[in-house]
């Protein structure tokens, strides 16, 4: 009889992971921020991939994202340079049915970025850790079952010596299939 159930309870737990739904998106797009000691907005790029899995097709997903940030700005007689490569947990909250679903999604985790300054007083070039946590708000659209194609707005809180408590906005778009 407890051999019976053991095997009930593993076909069951089984088939649980039968009905997850695993995705990968890769999204690019445009950033901007605030350097501390310079006058205007640094702007740049993002380049972002994001695995994600979602449980019995819930309303919840759980995914792991990494990627790579770049933004200048120029001020005083000096050039800005700010590179970062984040790598956070991102859980996702999906709402709607059907083909074209909006979304919301949480970033928690670390980065790792550079700082170059170049100019008249001296160049500064280094590398520091930090905190990254932040939100979006996007939609998805699907094409079918296996593709799709979103877009988001992602604001993030980015701290260490370099930035100083930086915050960063991105604005991406991407494509994504599931499997």
């Amino acid at each position: 009889m407890k051999r019976n159930l053991l095997i009930v309870t593993m076909v069951l737990c089984s088939l649980s992971a039968l009905g997850q739904e695993n995705m990968f998106t890769l999204s690019g797009g445009y950033v901007f921020t605030n350097i501390e000691d310079v006058d205007q907005n640094a702007t740049g790029f993002r380049i972002n991939g994001l695995y994600e899995f979602n449980p019995n097709a819930s309303m919840v997903a759980h995914g792991f994202s990494f990627g790579w940030l770049q933004t200048k700005a120029s001020s005083s007689g000096a050039d800005y340079t700010l590179s970062s490569i984040p790598f956070y947990y991102a859980p996702k909250l999906l709402l709607g049915q059907g083909s074209l679903k909006a979304f919301l999604k949480g970033a928690l985790g670390g980065h790792y970025s550079n700082y170059k300054r170049t100019g008249s007083l001296g160049d500064i070039d280094t590398w520091d850790f930090g905190f990254y946590g932040g939100a979006s708000l996007g939609a998805m659209k699907s094409f079918n079952d296996k593709v799709f194609i979103n877009v988001e707005y992602e604001w993030a809180y980015l701290s260490n010596s370099a930035f100083r408590d930086g915050f960063v906005n991105s604005i991406m778009g991407g494509i994504g299939m599931r499997f």
